[in-house]
């Protein structure tokens, strides 16, 4: 199959590996699971290979068949309705999502798949597009999709921290803020939100401001009509 695939599509490149075991040492944007984990006698092993594969905004789509399905893809089989497949895993989708953690990876979207497999005319049309997405007919579908992303590493950097500083006639306490407003995290920015002072508390931030371009700062005016502050920010 590989080599008609590649009769097929010359301008892609295939690579055949054993997935407990993979040798590339580039990144890919998505990577595709397909009826794979069922097959596989160390899930562990290939997860924590993939994981080393992608890029923070790297997606891993997985499908497998449900648990639920195994006694009647059993006699499917038997009946010779199916061809034979491998000793299957069955896992389910809380297993892969506890697997996937195990290699720093985080499940962002699951759904069903399948409910009739049969090409029985319109019938299969409404169960696989419509039905296997309602309760309770999306718990007996054949298959389960998962999507998976690394996990970002909070170790690797350092929060952003914003301060949000309300002024009203503040003019005279302007420069104390940043004197004494320490640098915290990542970086700290500084939001001002003025509230229509009587004073000259406004000039005075945007002062403050230009005098301080090494801080990460905004300047906007509160909403005097409402109990709340409207930020319409200036940045600087």
């Amino acid at each position: 199959m590989i080599n008609v695939a590649r009769r097929r599509h010359p301008q892609l490149r295939f690579v055949q590996a054993d997935a407990h075991a993979l040798n590339l040492s580039e990144k890919f944007d998505v990577i595709i699971l397909s009826d794979l984990v069922n097959d596989l006698w160390d899930v562990q092993t290939v997860l924590r290979q993939v994981a080393q594969l992608t890029t923070p905004r790297s997606r891993i789509i997985i499908n497998s068949y449900s648990r639920l399905w195994e006694p009647i893809l059993n006699v499917a089989q038997l009946l010779g309705l199916a061809k034979p497949t491998l000793y299957q895993n069955w896992l389910t989708v809380e297993d892969l999502a506890s697997l996937l953690s195990l290699a720093d990876c985080e499940v962002i979207r699951r759904s069903q798949e399948i409910l009739l497999p049969l090409p029985i005319l319109l019938l299969a049309d409404v169960c696989n597009r419509f039905l296997v997405k309602l309760w309770p007919f999306k718990y007996l579908a054949l298959t389960n999709f998962i999507v998976a992303r690394p996990q970002p590493d909070a170790r690797d950097k350092r929060p952003f921290v914003s301060v949000i500083v309300p002024a009203r006639n503040e003019v005279g306490n302007i420069p104390d803020i940043f004197a004494r407003m320490p640098q915290m995290g990542e970086c700290t920015e500084l939001v001002f939100v003025e509230g229509h002072s009587g004073d000259n508390t406004y000039s005075a931030i945007e002062a403050a401001i230009g005098a301080h371009p090494e801080r990460c700062c905004q300047l906007g005016k509160g909403e005097p009509s409402s109990r709340l502050c409207q930020l319409t920010a200036e940045p600087y």
